[in-house]
């Protein structure tokens, strides 16, 4: 087992571990400990035999952000007299329960949470906030709050569509590109072929890196800008990682046209990107500058890492016509 703590100094300790094929045993311990609920991604039922009072299988994906989801299990929590609550799922599942978790007041004791897909492995919780969806808009509703435990099973994975979840590699390939350019290319080769694919170590290092960014409160690259270019309805939650490479790519163009990032690296990272996930499903018709005062903490490239860096509306409101005229030629 490899494991993590995260520290976000007084606020909270974090403990995260990341071993293969445990969730059976981990999540046994909770199954008919009084007090616990276990939410699970009802993709996952099949996977699963359990049969418990204290265990709800919910939808996960776009719909487990509705905000009727939220009313939903706020009523099953102060229902049921819970205490702990472990959540088993992707992002948007882990983001509902721990919205929902940091707003309630009830006795609370851990969240615990488990994701299940690749980008929320990489992608962990642990940014210091959850987000819900409310009146067609993407992440409208956000509160402060971190869960007590990250388990990673890399054996999750083995339940995605393959399809899917070479497309999530290119995460990895993003974060690369801030630390670690050979990362960045092994999770290139991740992306087209799985052969001696050792996922355990390779999310060791991708979390990593991402705590590393956590730890200095900066977000992943391109997640705060992509509420400010790109449209909010609830079509763009099906297109999490184009949406999330999207803004990445229009961060490394700000990066270039600013004299941090060279244009033969700007032009080598779309090919790479174009080369693994494609250019054809990129929403560049909802890109549009969305109007805001205070500037945006977000991350530039470099030709050897990344800088922090303060996006004005100004910037956006120039720069974007042309980057949207730049993705249509590419």
């Amino acid at each position: 087992m490899k494991s993590i703590s995260f520290s976000k100094g007084i606020e909270k300790d974090i403990n995260i571990n990341i071993y293969m094929n445990y969730y059976e045993e981990f999540l046994s311990k909770y199954v008919s400990k009084y007090g616990s609920l276990l939410i699970i991604d009802a993709s996952l039922k099949k996977y699963f035999n359990y049969n418990n009072n204290n265990i709800v299988f919910i939808k996960g994906g776009p719909e487990a952000k509705y905000f009727d989801r939220y009313v939903e299990l706020c009523k099953l929590i102060t229902n049921g007299d819970y205490s702990n609550i472990i959540v088993v799922g992707g992002g948007s599942l882990i983001d509902m329960v721990g919205f929902t978790y940091n707003t309630l007041d009830f006795p609370k004791a851990n969240l615990i949470a488990v994701p299940t897909t690749l980008s929320s492995m990489i992608y962990l919780p642990v940014s210091g906030e959850f987000n819900l969806d409310m009146n067609y808009t993407k992440n409208y509703l956000k509160v402060s709050g971190y869960p007590d435990l990250v388990y990673v099973d890399p054996y999750f994975c083995k339940f995605l569509d393959k399809t899917a979840m070479k497309k999530q590699f290119i995460f990895g390939y993003l974060v690369g590109l801030l630390f670690d350019k050979k990362f960045a290319e092994l999770s290139l080769r991740y992306s087209k072929n799985f052969i001696k694919l050792d996922l355990e170590e390779y999310l060791y290092i991708a979390i990593k890196n991402v705590l590393s960014l956590y730890s200095n409160d900066l977000g992943f690259p391109g997640t705060r800008l992509s509420k400010f270019i790109i449209e909010p309805d609830f079509k763009m939650n099906n297109f999490f990682v184009e949406s999330e490479c999207l803004s990445f790519i229009f961060l490394s163009y700000l990066s270039c046209k600013l004299g941090y990032l060279s244009g033969n690296n700007f032009e080598h990272l779309v090919s790479d990107i174009k080369s693994s996930l494609g250019f054809s499903n990129l929403p560049f018709k909802s890109l549009k500058a969305k109007k805001f005062s205070i500037p945006i903490n977000e991350i530039l490239l470099t030709d050897d890492g990344f800088i922090n860096y303060y996006i004005n509306y100004t910037e956006l409101e120039e720069l974007l016509p042309e980057f949207k005229v730049f993705v249509r030629s590419a």
